[in-house]
């Protein structure tokens, strides 16, 4: 087995000088993060991660997800995307006469009300 300058072999895989070098960094991060962590830390991200969860446990527990999912998915959305259209205050108008536009500003507003009331706890 002839030893390369640039390379080592390790159990049949092949070890570059970059991948010691990103490992040493992973390590360095690892004692940072290591350092960093303390009890008021730990404190911290448990109460970010609970609301979190809460949070996902309410869309979960209403048909959010789903109908975002959908709405998300639409081919329309997508050539909008693509190619956004450009709507001034005629087009405005008109669309408030279409029937899934006024469903939806109904959702969106019906939600912006709940957060309102939501406020006042």
């Amino acid at each position: 087995m002839t030893e390369d300058i640039t390379t080592s072999q390790i159990s049949g895989i092949e070890i570059t000088p970059s991948d010691v070098e990103a490992l040493l960094d992973l390590i360095r991060t690892s004692r940072m993060l290591q350092d960093y962590m303390n009890d008021q830390t730990a404190h911290g991200i448990a109460e970010i991660a609970s609301v979190y969860f809460k949070m996902i446990n309410a869309m979960i527990s209403t048909d959010l997800v789903d109908v975002m999912e959908r709405g998300l998915q639409d081919p329309q959305l997508d050539k909008a995307l693509l190619d956004p259209p450009k709507i001034g205050v005629g087009g405005l108008v008109r669309e408030i006469q279409d029937e899934d536009f006024q469903k939806g500003m109904g959702v969106m507003l019906t939600l912006v009300k709940a957060i309102g009331r939501a406020t006042e706890d």
